[in-house]
């Protein structure tokens, strides 16, 4: 079954949907190119990147060290990460662990044909954790890293200041982030991420790691304006400063309370504010 749509988002920007649930992006600088996340590693990555790059080497970076952006990390040689998201990189999937993600993520790509056991998930074989200002240069493009903790502590952004681009992974969709984690900041910090990404000057999309839509091929599905950052930024900071509770949340993975905001929302832990 197919399990990618791979659509085009910018110039020298491409998503990879894996079936709707989450979302890679493959950026094509003149010298090299990178790839930010591995979702679920559900197929082969490398022949879906060659018809794209060609022969020219490939940055792999995570954005977080979660299951559904880093199980496809063992396709790839050296995987960057985070520094504080490196320990989780390390990790392997036990069986339970398998099985729970088939039904809390999976259960749609098994109903398109998809067989559970292809599913080989793993780390990378070598783990680089970065820091804040290091920079993947790829020819006419540099990519700057961001610390931005809150979905995951080690959480990390990319951002390309002369052409406007912030890759975010998790930190903010147009449906409610997970901000009540245990492997989430508290959200103050959270917060303080948020607004570090709004007072960046010039930014013309925000590049996140999901998206509603399985195989669209409008750009503006999945990339979302500016002022998203900003309604975010505003919104968790009046929870912070407990001017907005919000309501109970469930999810299935960990309970909290949600505010939802004009797009999106935050969910999160009230004893963690």
């Amino acid at each position: 079954m197919e399990t990618l749509h791979i659509s085009q988002v910018e110039e020298n920007v491409y998503a990879l949907n894996e079936v709707g649930k989450t979302v890679m992006y493959l950026i094509i600088g003149q010298q090299r190119a990178l790839l930010l996340d591995t979702g679920f590693g559900l197929r082969p990555l490398a022949p879906v990147l060659q018809e794209k790059i060609g022969e020219k080497p490939l940055y792999v970076v995570n954005s977080h060290s979660h299951v559904d952006h880093n199980s496809g990390n063992n396709q790839f040689p050296l995987v960057y990460v985070g520094w504080m998201d490196e320990p989780m990189a390390h990790q392997t999937l036990t069986r339970a662990d398998i099985e729970r993600n088939r039904d809390f993520f999976l259960l749609p790509a098994i109903e398109r044909g998809y067989r559970l056991e292809e599913w080989h998930p793993g780390p990378a074989k070598e783990i680089e954790p970065v820091r804040e200002g290091h920079v993947f240069d790829l020819g006419g493009i540099r990519l700057q890293v961001l610390e931005t903790p809150g979905h995951t502590i080690g959480s990390i952004c990319l951002w390309e200041e002369e052409k406007g681009w912030l890759f975010t992974g998790d930190l903010m969709l147009t449906w409610e982030v997970w901000g009540q984690l245990s492997s989430s900041s508290c959200l103050r910090y959270y917060a303080e991420s948020l607004e570090k990404l709004a007072a960046l000057p010039g930014v013309r999309w925000i590049f996140p790691a999901h998206a509603a839509t399985v195989d669209s091929d409008d750009p503006d599905m999945i990339r979302l304006p500016r002022e998203v950052v900003d309604i975010y930024a505003e919104g968790t900071r009046r929870i912070v400063e407990g001017k907005d509770r919000g309501e109970t949340y469930e999810c299935g993975v960990r309970s909290g309370r949600c505010v939802k905001f004009a797009v999106g929302g935050m969910a999160f832990d009230p004893d963690r504010l």
